[in-house]
């Protein structure tokens, strides 16, 4: 006889008042729904159900929200690697050098006046 396995009143109690549900999917559709769930954050089924019932509103993720973080996160990633720093003389700060200001154009008259051109137009 197989002995009966135990369950504490408080699971007992949940399992009342929280009864599963389950069905059965083909594997294209299981696919589907594992994707939507994806797209949708990584909800879980039971959230997805309580959304497709009006009982959770669930967010859809906005499609110029994430290009406008994207769009920031490339930016910033590109002024790290590119941008020129040089060192103030006086007080030893760094200085960002921007396009096209007086920094900039002493630097490229600099490299001019001096020779500083391409490996391949030197004949290196």
């Amino acid at each position: 006889m197989v002995k009966a396995i135990h369950k504490p009143p408080a699971r007992v109690r949940y399992e009342q008042s929280h009864p599963t549900v389950s069905c059965r999917l083909d594997g294209d559709t299981h696919e589907l729904l594992k994707q939507r769930l994806e797209d949708l954050g990584g909800i879980s089924f039971a959230d997805f159900v309580r959304d497709s019932l009006g009982i959770l509103q669930l967010k859809m993720p906005d499609v110029e929200e994430i290009k406008e973080t994207a769009w920031g996160e490339g930016y910033d990633r590109a002024e790290k690697d590119y941008q020129i720093c040089y060192f103030c003389a006086e007080c030893g700060e760094q200085i960002v050098m921007k396009p096209n200001s007086d920094s900039h154009k002493a630097m490229i008259g600099f490299m001019k006046e001096n020779g500083w051109g391409h490996k391949s137009c030197h004949g290196e």
